[in-house]
């Protein structure tokens, strides 16, 4: 059979005397890193502890009053509370809350694949790759669930009331004025040192950033398909000993058989040949669909 130069489908500026074969060209991607939020950032909170000074105080505990030489004065006590330390309030944090929560991460994009079929019976060439029933497959994208964290509160804080401390002062209070000569009696001071509240408790806020990791991420730039011719000899081998390899029943698995053989008669005679020439075939009995059976037989021969 012979075909003319620049017949569509066929390589271009072909060398003369030399044979092509076309090949399946495979996807081609590149690898991009995307950043995954783990935890998001939030508002620490600190407590500031309230500021205080000391205040004295002079507390006339006896007022000054008259003594008269025959009818002296009358007292009687009363009570007075004195406050020597404020009431404040006391802040304790409640802590932040989170929830736990997925994200879907592509990790590599859908690709698509040329997939052989059977040979047109009608083709009038004698390779066995010329007239192959092509279709498209289309492989879809992968993704991956990251676990990650999302902020439902932030930190807060819940007040307390401290109560104060006090002193309960007893005072003398006349009652009654002295009559006739009149001595004057000096009044009678306490000092008391007292603990006010200069600044309440408060909180200080700290801004703690959010975590992430890095996941890697496969993007088809290129896709593949039978769209490659290269270089063969011109001479077709003569067919050689199909050896009996089989697989486990519905799997791509070998059997213990198979791979005896494999490593007794294949291995040895690439070992000895290095340039011998090895056909893979697989296929499938007729239990089971079309459909699954040709994905078999592909993971089969791949």
């Amino acid at each position: 059979v012979f075909l003319s130069k620049g017949q569509d489908g066929l390589p271009e500026n072909p060398e003369p005397g030399k044979c092509y074969a076309k090949c399946v060209a495979p996807d081609e991607y590149r690898e991009e890193k995307v950043q995954v939020m783990l935890k998001p950032a939030f508002t620490k909170l600190e407590v500031v502890p309230a500021e205080y000074k000391q205040v004295t105080e002079t507390v006339i505990v006896k007022p000054e009053s008259k003594k008269y030489i025959l009818e002296p004065a009358e007292y009687r006590t009363v009570y007075d509370t004195i406050w020597i330390k404020d009431p404040y309030n006391k802040l304790t944090v409640l802590d932040e809350e989170f929830a736990n929560d997925v994200e879907v991460v592509e990790i590599k994009s859908k690709t698509g694949r040329w997939v052989a079929g059977q040979k047109d019976p009608d083709c009038p060439s004698i390779d066995p790759e010329d007239c192959r029933v092509l279709h498209y497959v289309e492989v879809p994208a992968v993704t991956r669930d990251v676990s990650v964290k999302k902020k439902v509160k932030d930190q807060t804080t819940k007040a307390r009331r401290i109560a104060g401390k006090y002193e309960v002062v007893a005072r003398e209070e006349v009652v009654k004025e002295p009559n006739y000569r009149t001595e004057v009696i000096p009044a009678v001071t306490k000092e008391i040192v007292r603990t006010v509240l200069v600044k309440d408790e408060t909180t200080k806020s700290t801004e703690v950033p959010a975590e992430y990791t890095e996941v890697t991420r496969r993007i088809l730039t290129k896709p593949g398909g039978l769209t490659v011719w290269r270089e063969v000899p011109c001479t077709i081998p003569a067919r050689g000993v199909v050896l009996p390899i089989t697989y486990e029943v519905g799997s791509a698995e070998l059997t213990k058989s198979s791979l005896s053989i494999i490593d007794r008669k294949l291995l040895v005679r690439l070992q000895e040949e290095p340039n011998a020439i090895v056909e893979i075939g697989s296929h499938t009995d007729a239990r089971g669909s079309s459909e699954a059976n040709q994905r078999l037989s592909e993971r089969r021969a791949k």
